[in-house]
């Protein structure tokens, strides 16, 4: 079989140069924005507007810094598996890691996925996960639930139920207003909260966090830029604690540690 290969032409000349700045792509930027809300105002509207709205919240947060990933002390030394549709799990585990968690506790197991990461992450740790017993259960709740949908099927752990990293996770089943932490108390290097995302629920799951955290422990909340009740707890929260509260910038992660985990800028 013979196969053809095109060749280039051979340069005669020097190219020109072409400098290009944001100036110069700018109305080609702007129509196609406006072609967009007009033709599709809908999808405009959920995804356009919808950033707009997480980064005017990110940036005018008046009690949590923004930092990047990389500001995150030792996080380049940290390698971790998982798959990358969900970037938040992955730094979540990093940070797990990073700080050598041996007990986990994670407010909110839906279906187990990020509790699996988790043990299959740090082989050493025991990760505890706590979540309502059935959907009935839901219209006993002590404060408002959010996200209805993870209510119509319930799939609670089934990410790990029968692997091997289900002999270190241990299932609690209950109503998180009203769990007892006292058995935890002072004993957890790492609490996840992200059960329901109201602000009554947040601020209850974040005092039970505080009570079980150990000298050096650390809480992450899931959803800080996505969920009004989550993003006005914490900026109330900020000023009452012994350290900072940081947004970690390009996840929704938020993050207090007793643990020097920021590098300065």
């Amino acid at each position: 079989m013979t196969v053809a290969i095109a060749v280039s032409p051979e340069r005669t000349s020097t190219p020109s140069v072409k400098r290009v700045t944001n100036r110069d792509i700018l109305p080609g930027v702007l129509a196609r924005v406006l072609r967009g809300l007009v033709r599709e105002p809908g999808r405009m509207r959920r995804g356009l507007l919808k950033d707009i709205w997480i980064d005017l919240k990110r940036y005018s947060a008046p009690q949590l810094e923004n930092v990047p990933l990389a500001r995150i002390r030792g996080i380049d030394t940290i390698s971790v598996e998982g798959a990358v549709a969900q970037p938040e799990r992955l730094v979540l585990c990093a940070l797990a890691k990073l700080l050598e968690c041996e007990r986990i506790f994670e407010f909110g197991t839906f279906r187990g996925e990020t509790t699996w990461l988790l043990a299959h992450n740090l082989p050493g740790a025991r990760v505890f996960t706590l979540d309502l017993g059935s959907a009935d259960f839901a219209s006993h709740a002590r404060f408002e639930l959010t996200d209805p949908e993870y209510f119509v099927d319930w799939e609670r752990g089934t990410r790990f139920r029968g692997t091997p990293e289900a002999q270190r996770i241990t299932q609690l089943i209950g109503d998180s207003a009203t769990f007892d932490v006292d058995p935890y108390r002072g004993n957890i290097d790492l609490v996840y909260v992200d059960a329901s995302h109201s602000y009554s629920y947040v601020r209850s799951d974040t005092e039970a966090a505080l009570a079980m955290l150990t000298r050096f422990g650390t809480i992450v909340w899931d959803d800080y830029t996505y969920y009004s009740g989550i993003y006005a707890y914490l900026n109330e929260l900020a000023p009452a604690l012994d350290a900072p509260i940081y947004h970690i910038l390009g996840t929704r992660l938020a993050v207090f540690s007793r643990w020097p985990i920021v590098v300065d800028a």
